[in-house]
């Protein structure tokens, strides 16, 4: 049986206690494999290449021959495309149930983002000064270590740290070799690339925004740069037509998202996107708007709400809820 038949032949909620099994943060992301498993069903398969997914017990040994760890495996699907996935024999060597079975293959191929958005959305270009600086100052510590010539105006491709492995061998032993006024150096340029970093985050974010949101300006989302925790939450629709895309998003947040972990945070922004061709319309953003207005009932300050464009051009409505405190 070919994956894309495996996927119609259940539905998600049977699959949720073997889903959880996988891994420790999958509950906490189950509206997340919700949205994959469906927008999954809905895809079209393509060319499996000649591959199989096959689902079995790997283990771990270590330079003895000794078992380190026993653990289910799904191959050839993880970091895959996920059309030529669809079109895979699934062989279940291992002996678990095909959902199962299946929960692995969708923890696998979800490992990367839960959606074809997502990978789009973020990406390794550095987008501004602040990124560029973070990158720039962990080459230079690469450089060092390594024992490799640093360059005067490196490429991208340079500030991505891009080692041999016998450079990566000689900064390592150099690394581990370090006195301790070389260690207190690393130490403060380790803080100054987690603030730029961070930085660099907040500024994408604000950029990204301001580009997506018609009725966004600075002084709405200044303030993330006064912020000590930013957490984002995205939820987007995978229905076949455009009719039913508010309701998708409600049910699944109120079935599969812990809505109590809002509590952590003190001010809450929320982005509805949606594709030119198919706006929001008043009587899809009323109830939207109401049920998170409910669940955020308790911040400091309302939860405010712009509407954006998306850069897809499916019908699908994806909803941000930026928190910060």
């Amino acid at each position: 049986m070919i994956l894309k038949d495996l996927l119609l032949k259940y539905e998600f909620d049977t699959m949720v206690p073997d889903l959880i099994l996988t891994d420790k943060p999958a509950k906490d992301n189950l509206y997340a494999f919700k949205e994959a498993f469906d927008e999954l069903r809905r895809m079209k398969q393509g060319d499996p290449h000649g591959e199989e997914i096959v689902v079995d017990i790997e283990v771990d040994t270590d330079d003895d021959g000794n078992d380190i760890e026993r653990y289910l495996h799904a191959s050839n699907c993880e970091g895959d495309l996920w059309e030529a996935s669809l079109a895979k024999e699934v062989i279940i060597k291992a002996d678990v149930t095909e959902l199962r079975a299946l929960a692995q293959i969708l923890w696998h191929m979800t490992f990367y983002g839960f959606s074809a958005e997502e990978k789009t959305m973020w990406d390794d270009v550095l987008h501004n000064q602040y990124e560029r600086k973070a990158a720039l100052l962990e080459y230079r510590q690469h450089c060092n270590y390594a024992r490799i010539k640093c360059k005067k105006r490196p490429t991208e491709d340079d500030l991505r740290c891009c080692l041999s492995l016998n450079e990566w061998d000689t900064y390592r032993k150099r690394e581990a070799h370090r006195n301790r006024a070389k260690r207190m150096r690393d130490a403060r340029q380790n803080r100054s690339i987690a603030r730029l970093e961070r930085q660099g985050k907040i500024t994408r974010l604000i950029d990204r925004l301001l580009l997506c949101a018609w009725d966004f300006d600075f002084n709405d989302v200044k303030y993330l740069n006064d912020t000590k925790i930013i957490t984002l939450f995205d939820f987007f629709s995978r229905t076949t037509t455009p009719e039913g895309r508010v309701d998708y998003i409600l049910e699944n947040i109120k079935a599969h998202f812990n809505s109590d972990c809002l509590r952590e945070y003190a001010r809450f922004t929320v982005v509805v996107e949606c594709p030119e061709q198919y706006p929001l319309q008043q009587d899809e953003f009323t109830p939207l708007a109401g049920y998170i207005r409910s669940i955020t009932a308790f911040a400091e300050t309302p939860c405010r709400f712009h509407v954006g464009t998306t850069p897809w051009s499916t019908h699908d409505i994806h909803l941000l809820i930026i928190c910060s405190r």
